[in-house]
């Protein structure tokens, strides 16, 4: 019984330390469409989703302030990979992007 008991702890301990990647990021990716000041942004996007920036001028100069990576890619549907930006980092980044 105790064997058990011992087994079911360790599978939910072991659960709660991998890391969800169902969960939105949090805080802002923020990018200029126009190549002027950064006006529009995505608010908590969703970790593994592609998301497409709308601009008239690619490549955008973005700031990443949401706790995770964002990676950048060349064609839809975010094939064609082509950087990565750190949270709390800045870049110019491609039209497609996807968090993780």
């Amino acid at each position: 019984m105790k064997l058990k008991t011992f087994v079911a702890a360790a599978v939910v301990g072991v659960a709660a330390l991998m890391p969800s990647t169902a969960l939105a990021a949090t805080g802002g990716f923020h990018w200029s469409p126009d190549g002027g000041a950064q006006s529009a942004s995505l608010q908590n996007p969703r970790p593994g989703k592609c998301y497409t920036l709308h601009g008239a001028h690619p490549p955008f100069y973005a700031y990443n302030d949401t706790g995770r990576t964002a990676h950048y890619y060349s064609s839809a549907g975010c094939s064609g990979y082509k950087g990565s930006v750190k949270s709390g980092f800045s870049a110019n980044v491609t039209r497609y992007v996807k968090f993780y």
